[in-house]
């Protein structure tokens, strides 16, 4: 066993001295260069121990290496950079086609919206308009005229509803929806309700213009239509068969006497144009009124008239006072009320 590791390091100890010797030979040995000039001259020559040669050029491999390894990561680094770039100038770009598509959009709602301003106000003056016009209307019938402050504050009323609000604002704050889609289906949606309340004026328009015609003509014959009473007063004969107050005879009555004290007013019961006033054999002093549509009204027995003939008077106007002037037995006013020339029961008509 002893002689073995003996052996052992003996052979270590030869390998360690043929390294040393081979090493030792190395550093002795060395890269001769010459310089031999063209020309007579002398030799010049430069010796560089291989060592060095050798760890020069494993320096000089090295270096070679790194820089090329350097310019290769440099590449990829700019490579990536420039992709980076590429990218991020494709994302620009996209954004400035959707930023301008979306000014193009932004541009045309508003031109949408300034039209649906106006067609609006359009329908607010057009509403004002139909509005003034029932008010017209229900006046007519009424017999009244309209107030000038109700009028003002009806048109002013219909500006206390929410302006701005069009169909669908409140999906503008939807999420997960298409902006651009979202506004071209408002912008339909408002024009097409738009349209149908500029159709829905326009008939309500029309109505209103026949309704007012109706009104007028209604308005008319109601006004030249007899009705009340032409004079406070007390009844004192009816309409129909009686005994002559005078002659004691039983005959026809074709009105009522109302009695009251002389110098009572006696009103027109409608409008129309005096045919008649001055004397009559029975009457005494008497007014006659055509009103129109068949309807006639006569007041006899007057102690004075106030009206001439061909002139027009209003329902309530004082057109005499009461006498007891003709065939009478006392102040009173005969009244009648004729249509189509046929004498009718006045109380029809009171």
């Amino acid at each position: 066993m002893t002689g073995e590791i003996i052996v052992r390091k003996g052979r270590t100890m030869m390998w360690r001295r043929l390294l040393r010797r081979k090493f030792a030979r190395r550093r002795r040995s060395a890269l001769t260069i010459m310089a031999i000039p063209a020309t007579d001259g002398s030799v010049r020559s430069i010796s560089i121990p291989l060592l060095l040669v050798y760890s020069g050029s494993a320096i000089a491999v090295a270096v070679v290496t790194f820089l090329v390894l350097s310019y290769f990561g440099m590449t990829a680094t700019v490579a990536r950079f420039y992709h980076q770039q590429i990218v991020k100038d494709a994302h620009i770009e996209k954004l400035t086609r959707e930023n301008a598509e979306l000014e193009r959009v932004n541009a045309a709602n508003k031109k949408q919206l300034e039209g649906f301003a106006q067609r609006t106000a359009e329908l607010e003056r057009e509403l004002a308009r139909l509005d003034a016009l029932s008010k017209e209307i229900m006046s007519i019938i009424k017999g009244k005229k309209v107030s000038s402050t109700a009028t003002s504050t009806s048109l002013a009323s219909r500006g206390d509803y929410q302006r701005g609000a069009l169909p669908g604002e409140e999906r503008a704050g939807a999420i997960g929806t298409d902006p651009v889609a979202e506004d071209g289906a408002l912008v339909l949606e408002t024009d097409s309700r738009l349209d149908e309340l500029a159709r829905a004026a326009d008939d309500i328009a029309s109505d209103l213009s026949s309704l007012r015609r109706s009104a007028i003509s209604y308005r008319d014959r109601l006004d030249h239509t007899p009705d009340g009473w032409p004079a406070r007063g007390r009844v004192t004969s009816s309409f129909g068969r009686r005994r002559h107050p005078i002659t004691g005879r039983v005959q026809g009555h074709e009105g009522i006497d109302i009695a009251a004290p002389t110098g009572t007013p006696i009103r027109a019961t409608a409008d129309g144009i005096v045919r008649f006033s001055g004397t009559q054999a029975g009457y005494g002093r008497l007014v006659i009124i055509d009103h129109g549509y068949g309807f006639e009204t006569l007041y006899a027995h007057n102690s004075r008239n106030t009206v001439r003939a061909g002139q027009r008077v209003k329902r309530g106007q004082v057109i005499a006072y009461i006498g007891s002037t003709g065939t009478s037995t006392g102040p009173h006013v005969h009244y009648e009320v004729r249509v189509s020339g046929k004498p009718v029961n006045p109380w029809n008509y009171m």
